[in-house]
C-alpha cells in the first residue's frame, strides 16, 4: 500500500510545483506590464490628433497638444509643454529645448527619428520634465543639457540612425546638475554604449538619481565616467533598478564613486553589478 501513497504524493507535490510555477510566471507577467512600454506611453488612445509641420515654441507658456508634427520641435521659450502630440522627423534633433531654457514639458508624446538620420541625433535634447513619451528610431533617446531635469514613465527603444552612431538611451555628457531618472524603460538592443550614459565631457556632474528603472543591453547598461578633463563627477546614484547586462557588463566606473545600491538582474532578479 505504501507504493500508491507514494505516487500519489509525489503527483501532488508536481501539481503544486506546477502551481507555483504558473503563479511566479503570471506575476513576472504582471510585473513586465508596469513598466512603461508601448501601451502605456505616447500618445494617449482619446487624443485626436491635428497635421502639422515644424512647430517653433517662442512664446513662453505656450501649450501645444494634439498635433501630429511632420517635422521637427525647437522650444525657445520658458514653460512651454508639448503633450499628446506625435512628431516624425530625420531631423538631427527631433525636438529641440534651446540651451538656458527652463520649465518645458514634453509629456505623453510619440517622437520617432525613422531612423535615417545623422549619427548623433536625439529624440529630446535640453532640460525639463519629460515624461510617458514613446521614443524611438533615433542614435540618442533624451540627452540632457542643463540641470533641473525628470525623466519618468517613457518608452526608450529600437535605437536606430545612419552613420557610424554610438547608441545612448539616456546620456548627460557634462554640465549637469540635479538630474533625476525614474521609472523608465530604455532599451539598447546594440551591443556597444549604454542605455544610460553619464560623463564629464562638456563639464562637471552633480546629484544625478537613476532609481527605479528597467534598463537593458549596451557595451555597458551604465556608465559612470570621470575619464575626461570637464570636472569632477559627484553624487551620482544607481538605486533598485532592474538591468539586463550589457555585452561587457553592467556597468563602467571610471574616476568616480557612485552609490549602488539594490540593482538586480531583470532575468535572475539577482544581484546586478556593480561590474
Amino acid at each position: 500500500m505504501r507504493q500508491p501513497i507514494l505516487v500519489q504524493a509525489l503527483l501532488l507535490l508536481a501539481v503544486a510545483s506546477l502551481e507555483a510555477g504558473g503563479v511566479a510566471a503570471r506575476a513576472a507577467e504582471r510585473d513586465r506590464s508596469e513598466w512603461p512600454n508601448e501601451t502605456n506611453t505616447g500618445v494617449r488612445p482619446d487624443a485626436k490628433l491635428t497635421p502639422s509641420g515644424d512647430v517653433v515654441a517662442d512664446q513662453a507658456g505656450a501649450t501645444f497638444s494634439g498635433l501630429d508634427i511632420a517635422g521637427r520641435v525647437y522650444i525657445k521659450a520658458p514653460n512651454v509643454t508639448l503633450t499628446d502630440s506625435r512628431v516624425t522627423s530625420a531631423s538631427f534633433y527631433i525636438v529641440r529645448i534651446e540651451p538656458g531654457v527652463t520649465g518645458t514639458v514634453i509629456r505623453n508624446c510619440e517622437i520617432n527619428g525613422v531612423g535615417s538620420g545623422n549619427d548623433g541625433s536625439y529624440g529630446i535634447v535640453g532640460q525639463g520634465t519629460f515624461v510617458g513619451n514613446n521614443i524611438y528610431n533615433v542614435e540618442n533617446g533624451i540627452g540632457v543639457s542643463g540641470s533641473d531635469t525628470l525623466i519618468q514613465d517613457n518608452y526608450i527603444h529600437d535605437l536606430l540612425a545612419s552613420g557610424s552612431p554610438h547608441y545612448d538611451g539616456i546620456s548627460i555628457d557634462g554640465g549637469n546638475s540635479n538630474v533625476v531618472i525614474r521609472h523608465n524603460t530604455v532599451i539598447n538592443a546594440h551591443t556597444q554604449t549604454s542605455a544610460v550614459m553619464i560623463d564629464n565631457y562638456f563639464g562637471p556632474i552633480s546629484n544625478i538619481e537613476v532609481d527605479g528603472n528597467l534598463l537593458i543591453g549596451g557595451g555597458y547598461t551604465v556608465y559612470s565616467s570621470a575619464q575626461f578633463n570637464g570636472g569632477a563627477v559627484d553624487g551620482v546614484s544607481f538605486t533598485n533598478n532592474r538591468m539586463g547586462r550589457g555585452k561587457w557588463g553592467y556597468s563602467s566606473i571610471v574616476k568616480n564613486v557612485p552609490v549602488w545600491r539594490e540593482n538586480v538582474d531583470d532575468a535572475t532578479g539577482r544581484r546586478a553589478g556593480p561590474r
